[in-house]
This record gives structure tokens, sequence and C-alpha cells, in this order.
């Protein structure tokens, strides 16, 4: 019963109290539609498990959803005031990811499989929810995009020419420094001490995990678009660049002390280096750009 003023008896209006009535139908739809989703790609996330165990190119692959979810639970408020209704050109990119998605089991092609997850995630993101809420949590969305492995394509095409790099690079050091270097391929050789830039060496590994945690410092940075885009896209050089700083150590601890120091306990330790290394070259990059100061509202 309502009243005259167009309110129900407890004077609800009309609209809330639909709204109220359509919420418990909604919250099942998104469960049923959020365990299909899963079942879905089921065989694809435990394909992507075993490869985050056992590959050392992505090791840091379990810390990407957790950070998502992460960014997605600082934004929460914004999420839920959003406007919210669903939109049906998120069916349209759910049946895209899902074609992609077929075509690559088909064609035996892992990494775009996890590509197609995620536009499948984002799709039903804007299905069931509208543009007005996607928008608030885009950028975790499409940092998932950074745990999907693409190893076997990567070190493939790029592995053996960022070995030559890297090793002409801490050549090139040595040599500035006053050693004296013999450089062939990707044999680096001093006296008393021969290097070979392997292909764990190559800077790959930290150029894969440094373009992820620089697409985070970039979007956890205060600053205009185009200088948190440049920031990103500096991950890659920096990462590089730590790497054949590692090199040159290696070269000097093995001149200095052999190839037991260089190649015992620094080895181990030397891949947390080159991530410190490049956390420090970030934050010099960040430091030019004038775009140093970390956002309020993701802590």
């Amino acid at each position: 019963m309502t009243g005259i003023s167009g309110q129900s008896a407890d004077g609800t209006a009309p609209e809330a109290v639909e709204q109220r009535r359509g919420e418990p139908l909604s919250t099942l739809l998104t469960a049923a539609v959020g365990v299909l989703f899963i079942v879905c790609f089921a065989p694809y996330l435990r394909w992507m498990w075993e490869i985050w165990m056992k590959s050392e190119y992505y090791g840091h692959g379990p810390l990407v959803p957790l950070i998502s979810g992460y960014l997605i639970y600082t934004r929460r408020r914004e999420f839920v005031e959003a406007e919210d209704g669903h939109n049906w050109v998120g069916l349209l990119a759910m049946a895209l990811g899902l074609l992609v998605y077929a075509t690559s089991i088909y064609l035996d092609v892992n990494f775009t499989q996890g590509f197609s997850m995620v536009l499948v995630l984002a799709g039903l993101i804007v299905w069931l929810w509208g543009w007005g809420r996607a928008r608030v949590i885009a950028f975790p969305i499409a940092f998932l995009l950074f745990m999907v492995p693409t190893g076997r394509l990567l070190v493939t095409q790029f592995s053996n020419p960022l070995q030559v790099h890297a090793a002409a690079v801490a050549a090139a050091v040595a040599r500035f420094i006053g050693l004296p270097v013999l450089l062939r391929g990707t044999t680096i050789t001093i006296p008393d001490y021969t290097f070979e830039v392997a292909q764990a060496c190559s800077g790959l590994k930290s150029a894969i995990a440094m373009t992820a945690l620089a697409a985070l410092f970039s979007y956890a940075v205060e600053g205009p678009l185009w200088k948190r885009v440049t920031l990103f896209v500096m991950g890659v050089p920096v990462a590089l660049a730590a790497n054949s700083i590692r090199i040159t150590f290696t070269l000097f601890l093995g001149r200095a002390f052999g190839s037991a120091a260089a190649e015992g306990f620094f080895h181990d330790f030397s891949g947390i280096l080159v991530f410190l290394l490049g956390l420090v070259g970030l934050f010099g990059v960040a430091k030019v750009l004038r775009c140093d100061r970390m956002r309020d509202d993701i802590l």
C-alpha cells in the first residue's frame, strides 16, 4: 500500500523498494556467473599455477592477483558509489574473449588463453555493473595481464639478443673503468676470470617482473598521464641497466676474489640486487619527472 506521496507504507520510495527487491537476484546472478567463469577457465588456471611454481620468469605471478584484489578493495567505496546498471557491450567483450579462448585451445597456444580470460572478466564486469563501476577498477583488472605467462614467446624472441646486449654493456663498463676485457659473443674474459652470460642472466626475467612493477608504480604515484606513461615505459630500460650492473659487479668479484666468490652467494643474491637497483632506478626516474609523490587513496 502506498500513501498519497507515492511512498510505501514505511515511507520508502518505490524506486528504492524495487532496487532492494532486485539486489538478491543480482547477487545470485553475479555468483552464478562467477562460478561459471571459474569452471570455464579451470584448466588454464591450473596450468598457469604450475608455470608460476616452476618458471623462473614468472615467480611474481601469484602476487599479481593479490595486488589487484587489494587495489579493488581500496576503491570499494568509489565502486559502490559509481553509477551501476547492466551494459550489453560487456556481452560483446565476453563473446570475443570466449572466441579467442576456444581458438587458443584449438591451436594449443597458452598465453592467448590468459589474455582472453582477462578480457572475459572485464566483459563480465561491464555487463553486470556497467561502465561507471568498470572504470573505477579498470587498472586492477588490466594489471591481471601481468600474471599471464608468455615465457616461451618472449624467451625465444628476446633472450639471445638480450644476452648479447647485457654482455656488451657490462664489458664496456668494465673496460671504461680500466679492466682489460675480451668479449666474444656472450662470453666476457678478464684476467683470471671468464664469465658466460647465460640465458638466465640475459635480463629478460628482470624485465618481465620490472614491467609489472613499473605499471604498479606509475599507477601509485600522482602526476599527469604522460609522466606516468613515461615512468611505465622506463621499466624495461631500468631493468636491463640493473642487470648489466649486476654482471659488472660479478666481473669485479671474479677478478678480485675468484670464481667461487662471484658465482657463489653473490650469484644467488644478485637477483634481489637487480630488483633493488631497478626499484631505485624507478624512483630516480619519478624524481626527474617530478611525479614521485604517492597517492593517498591506495594506501
